[in-house]
């Protein structure tokens, strides 16, 4: 169960609405204008402020009601922000505040997300061991150690072996490189990070990433947004540095299609940064990504630290439960943010605001794992095979609908172009 609003533009303005409620609430629908400007103040009176302008439209607080009605014995019914609004898409919603519950995103019966402006089907994800984490962990002046030992720590926990995890290291930084020679495990590997986007988007697809954690700087090249990675020169003691590895969105989407991935964590700062523009993470999935959080604002190294290493034991422990049997499971990422955004409030949350910078996007739809045994079934395997390819097939031609031809590189558009007419080749032929 879900109560999901939706913020749309009307005119200058933004209406919003109650678009889904775990109980039949009269006005389903029904947009009203609300006010989208930052109310400023503490994270307290801010996210009380914000509460407030939701509960001015009678439907959405007869929703909220129902929803935090919740016994503190309820499962999770996360709460999901639709926003086509960029304006609404600006403002911190993680931080809500309600009387006597607290800030509602720190309570596991209320993570909070937010649903993509353009809303693609995802298709049904199917798993066979191992579990494939990559990291990138490249990013100038900024050290991914803290992070690398924390990936470490999270794969070597009883629910990671349970999935058979694999982790696989893409860095220049030398001390990331020595770090995980230095661990001596067979379920981590590592290589030096290209020195071309082309090759490093080679390398992400190579590695077949289940989940993909990427640290990086963000930023924008002619005016399309780019991750920016760091090479070997350019770990030096220059603070103007980036990174020299430009890679831009689309072409990372064009990267990953092929991996059917599910979840991106981007570990640059602003990569949640809504302006007019959407931010990348909120691009990503607009692009068809199913899930990718990021940073909304420039936050200290620590705490992005401190999110990553109380986010994926969580991401492992969802995992497991969702792989541990042949059965269909659907997983919502929303639910494994609650623990990381408590670890970051530490045991004040009105003391730091930085528990409230990671955000979740994600498709309307449900992200959807079946666990197969190739060996047990092989026709079952032929069938998945077939709808992993056609859905494949389906997200490349959404993906070639929303380029633009006048400012898309050209080899991006030679390469899905030729994607495409393979896979309707492959399919036609029943080859998998």
């Amino acid at each position: 169960m879900r109560t999901v609003l939706g913020f749309e533009p009307f005119g200058d303005g933004t209406v919003l609405k109650l678009r889904e409620a775990p109980v039949n609430i009269p006005g389903l629908g029904t947009n009203e204008l609300t006010d989208v400007t930052d109310p400023g103040g503490t994270i307290t009176s801010r996210g009380e402020a914000l509460l407030e302008r939701l509960r001015q439209h009678p439907v959405v607080s007869q929703g909220l009601n129902v929803a935090l009605a919740q016994p503190p014995t309820a499962r999770p019914e996360p709460l999901y922000l639709h926003m086509v609004s960029n304006q609404a898409d600006q403002l911190p919603w993680e931080q809500l505040r309600a009387e006597p519950q607290g800030f509602i995103a720190l309570d596991a019966r209320w993570p909070i997300a937010r649903i993509a402006a353009i809303r693609s089907p995802v298709d049904r994800r199917t798993f066979t061991p191992p579990l494939n984490i990559v990291a990138v962990l490249s990013a100038a002046q900024r050290s991914g150690v803290p992070q690398l030992q924390a990936l470490l720590a999270a794969t070597a926990l009883p629910d990671a072996r349970a999935v058979d995890t694999h982790l696989h290291v893409i860095t220049a930084e030398q001390a990331v490189l020595k770090a995980v020679e230095s661990a001596g495990r067979s379920d981590v590997s590592v290589e030096q990070i290209a020195s071309t986007a082309p090759e490093l988007a080679k390398q992400i697809t190579g590695a077949k990433p289940h989940i993909i954690h990427l640290l990086c700087h963000g930023g924008a090249s002619g005016g399309v947004r780019t991750l920016a990675f760091a090479h070997t020169a350019d770990f030096v003691d220059d603070e103007t540095l980036v990174g020299s590895v430009p890679l831009k969105l689309p072409d990372l989407v064009v990267a990953l299609v092929p991996c059917a991935p599910w979840l991106v964590v981007l570990g640059a700062c602003q990569t949640a940064q809504a302006s007019e523009t959407l931010a990348p993470a909120h691009e990503l999935v607009s692009q068809g990504l199913p899930a990718v959080a990021g940073m909304r604002r420039l936050i200290d190294l620590n705490d992005t630290d401190r999110f990553c290493a109380a986010l994926y034991p969580e991401v492992l422990a969802t995992v497991r439960i969702a792989v541990a049997d042949t059965r269909e499971h659907e997983i919502d990422w929303a639910t494994t943010f609650t623990a990381p955004r408590q670890a970051m409030a530490q045991v004040d949350p009105t003391r730091t605001d930085a528990w409230s910078d990671p955000v979740l996007y994600v498709q309307d739809s449900p992200l959807r794992i079946q666990r197969i045994d190739k060996a047990s079934a092989p026709a079952a395997v032929r069938s998945f095979d077939m709808a992993f390819l056609q859905g494949q097939l389906d997200t490349y031609e959404r993906f070639r609908a929303i380029l633009d031809a006048a400012t898309t590189d050209l080899a991006v558009l030679t390469w899905v172009h030729a994607r495409i007419d393979d896979l309707r080749s492959r399919l036609a032929g029943g080859k998998t």
